[in-house]
This record gives C-alpha cells, sequence and structure tokens, in this order.
C-alpha cells in the first residue's frame, strides 16, 4: 500500500496544467508524466498556509539518502524548465523527482532507473518555501 501524500493547492494547479501539456518534453519526462498523473490524483490536497514542513512541496530543498549506497544527496525539487542537475535541481518530471513530491521526511521511496529500482529515504526537509511563508513561489 502507497504511503498518503500532501501537496498544496497551488503545486496541483501548477502539475495539472504540466502533466496537460506535453509538448517539448523529453522521453524520459513523459515517462514520468503518467506516474506524476496518478501521484497528484491521489495526494491529498491542502492550502500552501496549511501543509505541515515536513512534507516535500515543489521548490523545496530536500536530503535524501540513496539505501543502496549510504550515500546523502540534497536536492530541490522544481519544474522542468529550472531543472540543473549539476547544483541539484531536479525536475519533477525526473524519476526521483516525481518519487519525492508529497511525501515527509522519514519516508522511502523508490522509483525506476535504468538499472532497477532504486530506494531513498527523505532523511530531513532544509527548506520548504510554505514553512517560510513562501505561498507563491
Amino acid at each position: 500500500m502507497k504511503d498518503n501524500i500532501q501537496i498544496t493547492e497551488l503545486d496541483y494547479v501548477r502539475l495539472c496544467g504540466l502533466v496537460n501539456s506535453v509538448k517539448n518534453l523529453k522521453t524520459v519526462e513523459l515517462k514520468n508524466l503518467s506516474f506524476l498523473g496518478e501521484e497528484i490524483k491521489r495526494a491529498e490536497r491542502v492550502s500552501s498556509e496549511q501543509i505541515a514542513p515536513d512534507f516535500v512541496t515543489m521548490n523545496s530543498q530536500v536530503e535524501v539518502i540513496d539505501l543502496d549506497t549510504g550515500r546523502p544527496m540534497v536536492v530541490k525539487l522544481v519544474y522542468p524548465k529550472n531543472a540543473d542537475f549539476k547544483v541539484g535541481n531536479i525536475s519533477v518530471l525526473s524519476p526521483l523527482g516525481a518519487a519525492l513530491l508529497g511525501y515527509r521526511t522519514g519516508s522511502i521511496i523508490s522509483f525506476e532507473v535504468p538499472k532497477g529500482i532504486k530506494r531513498m529515504e527523505i532523511k530531513r526537509i532544509l527548506y520548504q518555501p510554505e514553512a517560510n511563508g513562501e505561498y507563491l513561489v
């Protein structure tokens, strides 16, 4: 059974728009589009003011631990146009990005990579816009 996830109403509206506009997407992004669509459909929607600070929302910076290697990694969940893996900005349409959205600290997420299934733990939220009163980021 999948864990319950939460997203803000604003993220829901923006992500529905993203899911419905498939122009100019890379093949890997298209593959994750349907997964993301299913995730946002099942997510509990809450207002930006009400989301708990331990949930991953758009533009959150998160520390995750690779459960296979034990290595930590810090990433920021962004929209595709702002993705830049070199600086840790991962697209919500990437396998890791789609898997992170809506989960909370302590959750174990899994996603498909070319070599199989990758599992990571969300160790902590370093920055969440809503927790800082930034509701329109």
